[in-house]
């Protein structure tokens, strides 16, 4: 038995969509959050902090560290989340050095006294330290609550991830229209 799509001119021969590329790295991305939980537990990148703040004041104080039950509840620096921070810090490096010729899109600068690149980064700074104690206040980082939450399949993290972008999105369009 002959196949009847050979017979059909290639213009009127279908093949099935391939997948958008965002979907199909969606997938990867998902597929890779579920096996890091399986393999290590959930992911985020605030407890990095206290546990290297732990090991600096376990090398200087060794009593205090000891006695401190916040130091001693968070452990060791060494864990899958430290070379997480590690694998940011060095991507970011070497992106920086692989496309050092490509012309950097200019700073934005968001806030009137943002007057130079010093002052932003400064501010970013300032704003990064702030979001990072108000994660540990809270007992865990947003994105880990998002990511590994939502790929646990968990109610909150979900309405939280909406609640987060439906934030963003409604903060950029303040900004847009007071930028006006």
């Amino acid at each position: 038995m002959t196949n009847p799509s050979a017979a059909l001119p290639a213009a009127e021969q279908h093949t099935a969509p391939s997948p958008p590329r965002w979907a199909m790295l969606g997938a990867l991305f998902g597929f890779l959050s579920a096996a890091s939980i399986a393999l290590f537990g959930p992911i985020g990148v605030s407890g990095t902090y206290p546990r290297f703040v732990g090991a600096v004041l376990r090398a200087i104080t060794p009593e205090y560290a000891a006695a401190n039950p916040y130091l001693v509840k968070m452990g060791t620096v060494v864990t899958p989340e430290t070379m997480l921070v590690i694998g940011l810090l060095i991507g970011g490096f070497l992106s920086s050095r692989i496309f050092a010729g490509a012309k950097a899109p200019a700073v934005d600068r968001v806030h009137a006294r943002e007057t130079t690149d010093a002052r932003r980064y400064v501010d970013a700074f300032v704003g990064g330290f702030l979001i990072l104690f108000g994660a540990r206040l809270a007992g865990g980082c947003t994105s880990g609550h998002i990511i590994s939450g939502m790929t646990q399949l968990a109610v909150s993290s979900t309405i939280f991830a909406a609640a987060v972008f439906a934030g963003g999105i409604g903060t950029a369009k303040l900004i847009t229209a007071w930028r006006a």
